[in-house]
């Protein structure tokens, strides 16, 4: 009975020694590889109605838990995106100059990972190259267009009054979200900072119109957590 004692103990102390931990959680720093292109309504005598090119990629945070098991593991995250764009219009009744709009993406992603390579690197412990694939679900905000100013003042844009246009546009972005289901694949450098279990991943996600008008988009991801 001693003996089996003193095995259990001793398993207790070797497992967490030699792997990353069987389950943890973090945080997740992002930054997307794509942003929203610039739309210019052309074609529409006597209107200007133009949304501007994001000046910077959107950035975000979220939380991620995930289950580890000699190089296997099943990451569960959340994740907030968001960045700003530009919009004016103007008619014969109205001008709107050029205002911010917010833009936002929620993602939830479940991520099946495995180590493929274990690296050696000064400073950092017990540091590996991953590779990874998964499913996600995405909800976004959709860019100010015509068709969007068109249901929102109708159909004559010219002669229409647009003088509450900013806030019903931002009334419509809010109640017509756009939802989109796809699948990711990533690759990853995965490494201990002291007793943080650290990660940074290049993922590319394939769904449709999280973006306007794109099947997919990049992300980086750094992520920081603790295992146990």
């Amino acid at each position: 009975m001693q003996k089996f004692k003193l095995l259990i103990i001793s398993i207790f102390f070797i497992i967490p020694s030699s792997m990353y931990g069987i389950v943890g959680f973090g945080l997740n720093v992002i930054q997307d590889g794509m942003k929203l292109d610039g739309y210019v309504a052309e074609d529409i005598p006597g209107v200007t109605l133009e949304a501007y090119e994001m000046e910077g990629a959107p950035v975000g945070a979220g939380g991620y838990f995930f289950i580890d098991l000699s190089g296997w593991a099943i990451e569960v995250e959340l994740n907030a995106v968001g960045g700003e764009y530009s919009f004016e219009f103007s008619n014969n009744t109205f001008v709107l100059p050029k205002t911010p709009f917010g833009w936002a993406r929620g993602t939830t992603a479940i991520t099946l990972k495995k180590n493929i390579a274990d690296l050696s690197i000064p400073v950092l412990a017990k540091t590996a190259i991953s590779v990874g694939v998964g499913t996600s679900k995405h909800v976004s905000t959709p860019r100010a267009s015509v068709d969007m100013v068109k249901g929102i003042i109708g159909d004559d844009l010219l002669n229409a009054d647009a003088s509450n246009l900013e806030e019903d546009l931002i009334d419509y972005l809010k109640e017509n979200l756009n939802e989109a289901s796809g699948i990711h694949a990533q690759l990853g450098l995965r490494f201990k900072l002291l007793m943080l279990d650290t990660h940074l991943n290049f993922r590319y996600n394939i769904a449709e119109n999280v973006y306007d008008g794109s099947d997919g988009y990049t992300e980086i991801q750094f992520k920081i957590g603790m295992g146990f």
